[in-house]
């Protein structure tokens, strides 16, 4: 447990200094040497890491074992190409298991600071690295491929951070002036043709997105998902489509409730009943406090801050498909399906969220240090329960290639125990 708090505070404390870094000086060596180390340092730690992650010696480590010994295995041809490749080519250059850890962890922290990065005029950059590193990082040494995804999504997302069309805004402020000067508005005729070039723009950012996500889907398919976003993107950008974004919500809210019917609907269709599986039940619904303990401190703040969040249209559309995550971890509660980890594409923006949250209240010290302590505190009481009390994705104790000979010794004493 010391261990991971140890490795949170170091994490958090190179990307302060780094950002501080950044602010003082112009010397881009420098400021790329920071940031280098900031990203390098959790890279390192999960690259060194062994036989730590519920799926380190049952999925990846034979994997690699089995590209090495030229064998040839189902789940190997399977598996993603993206992923699969990077094993070959560590192989081909005589490297270990640990650096293709260490590699697909340069990857996600990679993918996941310049990421956070675009936001740093909006958040605190070091606190959306802490809550990161405590709310996801541990998961990342157990969903190895879905973590990189996620974060090269993440990243993506920067690219549907639409910048104002200039040419528009200086086209209404000619037509204010010709307001003010009494001119019939029926004659007016706008100065500048900004649709088309802008519309434009706005398709290549779209590309770059899509682009980011077909690479994503290369290390875990399911993230093909968010290419629905720049379908409903104005859905949970634009004031006016509110009542859309809201039935959204209800027919998705719909969906996830009557998951069980869904599923005996399906298996009556012939062409569908494959798909029925997907949607088969583990009993009654079982949402639990614990639940509303996860979700709520991420919706709540809306209540006090939903001006601030609408004015700003990238805000506005994280905090929708947050809303769509937490309505999506309900299948964690309710099915046997892996709906639970489709959400994590979805709540990931909570590392962007939390630190807009404490940016709100910037002007009143005793909310915005309150604000700084409680999100702290919740998140923390969360990764202790998910970690080190229930140990999800088995990331504890924390061991390293560095004393392998002694971990195989006493795991063999515990097989033999048993």
């Amino acid at each position: 447990m010391l261990t991971y708090l140890i490795i949170i505070a170091v994490a958090t404390l190179l990307s302060y200094i780094s950002v501080k870094v950044e602010e003082k000086t112009e010397n881009k060596k420098i400021i790329y040497l920071m940031k280098g180390i900031a990203i390098l340092f959790p890279a390192v730690i999960a690259g060194i890491r062994y036989n730590v992650g519920t799926d380190y010696a049952g999925v990846y480590e034979p994997l690699f074992e089995k590209i090495k010994n030229n064998e040839e295995l189902t789940y190997v041809r399977t598996m993603e190409i993206g992923y699969v490749l990077l094993n070959r080519l560590v192989v081909f250059f005589g490297g270990s298991f640990n650096i293709v850890m260490f590699i697909s962890s340069l990857i996600t922290m990679w993918a996941i600071y310049m990421g956070i990065e675009h936001y740093k005029n909006r958040i605190s950059m070091p606190l959306a690295v802490m809550f990161f590193m405590i709310i996801l990082y541990q998961k990342s040494f157990n969903l190895v491929r879905q973590l990189m995804a996620m974060a090269i999504v993440f990243y993506g997302f920067k690219f549907l951070d639409f910048k104002e069309d200039e040419n528009k805004i200086e086209d209404e402020k000619y037509k204010q002036k010709y307001k003010e000067k009494g001119k019939d508005l029926t004659k007016y005729k706008p100065r500048y043709k900004h649709n088309k070039e802008y519309y434009k723009y706005i398709g290549f950012e779209y590309v770059k997105y899509i682009i980011c996500v077909l690479v994503a889907a290369c290390f875990q398919r399911t993230s093909l998902v968010m290419l629905a976003i720049p379908f409903i993107h104005n859905i949970y950008t634009n004031p006016r489509l509110r009542p859309l974004k809201i039935a959204s919500y209800i027919a998705l809210l719909i969906i996830i409730l009557n998951f069980g019917a869904i599923g005996k609907i399906l298996e009556g269709i012939p062409s569908l009943k494959y798909y029925a599986n997907y949607f088969k039940k583990i009993g009654g619904a079982d949402i639990s406090v614990a639940y509303y303990i996860r979700i709520i401190p991420a919706i709540i703040p809306y209540l006090f801050l939903w001006k601030k969040i609408n004015e700003d249209k990238q805000m506005s559309l994280l905090f929708g498909l947050n809303i769509v995550g937490s309505i999506l971890l309900l299948l964690g509660y309710l099915t046997d399906t892996y709906g639970e980890r489709l959400s994590l594409y979805f709540t990931i923006f909570q590392i962007i969220l939390f630190p807009f949250y404490i940016r709100c209240f910037k002007e009143n010290k005793k909310l915005f240090i309150g604000s700084i302590v409680f999100f702290t505190v919740f998140n923390l009481a969360i990764w202790f329960y998910d970690y080190i009390y229930k140990r999800r994705d088995e990331t504890i104790p924390y061991q390293t290639v560095f004393n392998k000979e002694e971990v195989d010794k006493i795991e063999s004493k515990r097989v033999i125990n048993e």
